[in-house]
């Protein structure tokens, strides 16, 4: 028996199966005048889309509802991703790193399948690694990344949520890594408390997110469309205007460089999340 207060039914999925059941009823009234081949198919092509929306539907109401489906589903596509060693993505994900200078003990939030460590193959000067991780699928898969990069710090897996990781030493870590990660917590201002609460005096965040679009723009309406689709697949992801949050909250206890760019995605499925924003936040 399902309990009805813990089955939810998004918006998304809602307007999904309302465009197709308008779809069909409007089909009737636009073409009940035309020749009855127009009506075939014109009935034809509108019985396809809507069955294509109630799929969409169907599949995005069963993820949204089923938690440890959606976390696996999400750990499996992120770890087929990490595959590809080369691309343009990559090299900007290491740039960034490569320039931080990543040594001693490293923090990092949402590591995923560690797609971060191919950027540490060459690196001797970290001492000790956390990975704060709350889907436990990844931990296998971060594991065998680590392995397979010939990398020999001790790494730690703590299965715990961003705003949850409080039981650590204040001030004990040297950097903190942000990379594709406070799209999808709870509260990033909670995440980005604990990250400077870990960090030392002098010590690095090193953020690299995606962003709105500007306002106004066709690609921030696109957002506005396939935001709430990804938050689901994307297990909790969210479009947010991170350079405002990360700017507004590390204020002046830090000194920011952030920078927006477009990242090297591929437009299928990654256009909405090409505009970002990169860079380092030294703690005073």
């Amino acid at each position: 028996m399902v309990c009805p207060c813990c089955f939810t039914i998004p918006s998304v999925i809602i307007k999904l199966l309302a465009t197709a059941s308008a779809l069909s009823y409007g089909q009737r009234f636009l073409t009940k005048n035309s020749n009855k081949w127009v009506r075939r198919i014109s009935f034809g092509i509108t019985l396809i889309i809507s069955l294509i929306l109630v799929g969409i539907g169907l599949f995005l109401l069963v993820l949204a509802n089923n938690n440890d489906l959606r976390s696996r589903g999400f750990a499996n596509f992120c770890a087929m991703q990490n595959l590809k060693d080369g691309g343009p993505m990559n090299e900007v994900r290491c740039a960034i790193l490569n320039e931080a200078d990543i040594s001693g003990k490293v923090l990092e939030f949402g590591p995923g399948p560690g797609t971060n460590f191919k950027c540490f193959v060459n690196s001797t000067s970290i001492d000790e690694y956390v990975g704060v991780e709350p889907n436990t699928y990844f931990k296998e898969e971060m594991m065998r990344e680590k392995e397979k990069r010939g990398l020999t710090f001790p790494l730690d897996f703590a299965p715990l949520r961003g705003e949850d990781y409080v039981d650590v030493m204040s001030e004990s870590f040297d950097v903190v890594i942000l990379t594709h990660v406070l799209c999808s917590v709870d509260s990033v201002e909670t995440v980005l408390a604990n990250a400077e609460r870990a960090l030392k005096p002098g010590g690095k965040m090193i953020i690299m997110e995606h962003k709105t679009a500007g306002e106004g723009t066709k690609l921030k309406m696109f957002q506005e469309v396939v935001g709430p689709i990804f938050n689901i697949i994307g297990n909790g992801c969210k479009v947010l205007d991170m350079t405002k949050i990360i700017e507004s909250y590390l204020g002046n206890r830090f000194s920011v460089q952030l920078d927006e760019f477009e990242a090297p995605l591929p437009a299928f499925p990654l256009l909405f999340a090409r505009p970002h924003v990169k860079g380092v936040a030294t703690k005073k």
